[in-house]
């Protein structure tokens, strides 16, 4: 792994729009319209999303008459899944974190 890739992979999922996108598709596939509903966001912004989490194959997708249905890659649902279980667990320890405070979380937080 070079640095290119790393810092590409966690740009993909470090977007927040686009990991609740991967979290509402480790519950179950959905297409554009149904992701729409559930996350808030404009349905072009989840179509770029998804054709970011597609180009990163994070994401399938297969056609279902005329929709297009949107499908967690396995192994990235159990990441996802994973990801999602240590933020609950030390949610306190992450928004306290000095580094993570200083660089971001106070930027967040005004």
């Amino acid at each position: 792994m070079d640095k290119l890739e790393f810092k590409a992979f966690f740009y993909a999922i470090g977007d927040y729009n686009r990991f609740s996108i991967l979290g509402y598709l480790a519950e179950r596939d959905l297409n554009v319209s149904e992701i729409v509903g559930m996350t808030g966001i404009e349905q072009s912004n989840v179509s770029h999303h998804l054709h970011c989490l597609l180009n990163c194959g994070f994401v399938n997708v297969r056609r279902a008459g005329k929709e297009r249905i949107y499908a967690i890659n396995p192994e990235v649902r159990q990441a996802v899944n994973s990801i999602i279980s240590h933020i609950a667990s030390y949610k306190k320890q992450i928004i306290s974190c000095n580094v993570a405070n200083k660089r971001y979380i106070s930027k967040v937080i005004k």
